[in-house]
Parts: structure tokens; C-alpha cells; sequence
């Protein structure tokens, strides 16, 4: 019997693959469960509309995160201004939430699981190095300098 994944499933096929398998599985288990459909013409037109779609949605998602990227490596780096102990630490620390806010307040729109801390929570004075990722793998470094009042 003829279907179409609409799940990947292990040994048997990737998502929008036209396989074949037994009719007992097909009818029993993959259809009812919903990782698959019956492979009729009109199954086929329904699913390649909705794959181009998708792809179609895909690139425009990329597209917007390359842009967002860029705008930010125009902007250069970021400069907290923090109180400091003699041995060039800060008192408190500067995490995601203020490095968010940060950005907001310049005009870039960021959400916090777009920020990540490769060498977790800024605690120290000097120039430190983030991880811009807008969309899976897309990404850029922002340097975030942090000077002393």
C-alpha cells in the first residue's frame, strides 16, 4: 500500500517520503496514528502544496534572521557601565535579561532565547564575547564591553 510520511519514523522513512508497506501496518497503525497518509492523487497535490508552503515560509524565516544578523554586526558592541571591586569584578552580574534590555533600548527587538552565554553569567571587567542566534543555525559574536564607573 502506497503513503505518505507525515512523521519521520525510524527504518521506515523520512517526512514526505512516498513509500510503500503493508497494508495491515499502513491501515492500522500509521493512518490511525496520523504519521501517515493514503497516497491518492488528490493526497499527493494537498501535500506538495503545503511542503512548497512550508519551504517557501522556511526561506522567509532565514531571510528576516540574516537581516536581523546583519544589523547587529553593524552595531558593534555593547558598553555596561558597572561598579567594581579592586580585583576587577563587579558587583552583581550581567546575564541575558540586562543584555536583552540593553538591545531594546538601542532599537533591536531580541528575545532571550536568542542570547546565549557561552562562558555563562558576565562578572568580571574587560571585553566579553556573546552568541547572537536568531534562527537554528544562524548566529553572530557581539562583543560586550563592561567598564568600570
Amino acid at each position: 500500500m502506497k503513503i505518505i510520511l507525515l512523521n519521520t519514523i525510524n527504518n521506515i522513512g523520512k517526512k514526505g517520503q512516498l513509500i510503500s508497506v503493508k497494508k495491515g501496518y499502513a491501515r492500522n497503525y500509521l493512518i490511525p496514528t496520523s504519521q501517515a497518509l493514503l497516497a491518492t492523487e488528490k493526497n499527493i497535490k494537498i501535500f506538495e502544496q503545503n511542503r512548497i508552503y512550508a519551504e517557501e515560509k522556511e526561506s522567509n524565516k532565514i531571510h528576516k534572521a540574516i537581516e536581523r544578523v546583519n544589523a547587529i554586526k553593524l552595531m558593534g558592541s555593547i558598553v555596561f557601565f558597572m561598579k567594581s571591586s579592586k580585583k576587577n569584578k563587579i558587583f552583581g552580574s550581567i546575564g541575558i535579561k540586562d543584555i536583552t534590555k540593553t538591545l531594546s533600548e538601542i532599537g533591536f527587538l531580541v528575545s532571550k532565547n536568542e542570547i546565549k552565554l557561552p562562558n555563562g553569567l558576565l562578572r568580571y571587567l574587560g571585553v566579553h564575547t556573546i552568541i547572537f542566534s536568531p534562527y537554528k543555525n544562524i548566529s553572530t559574536e557581539i562583543q560586550v564591553s563592561i567598564l568600570s564607573i
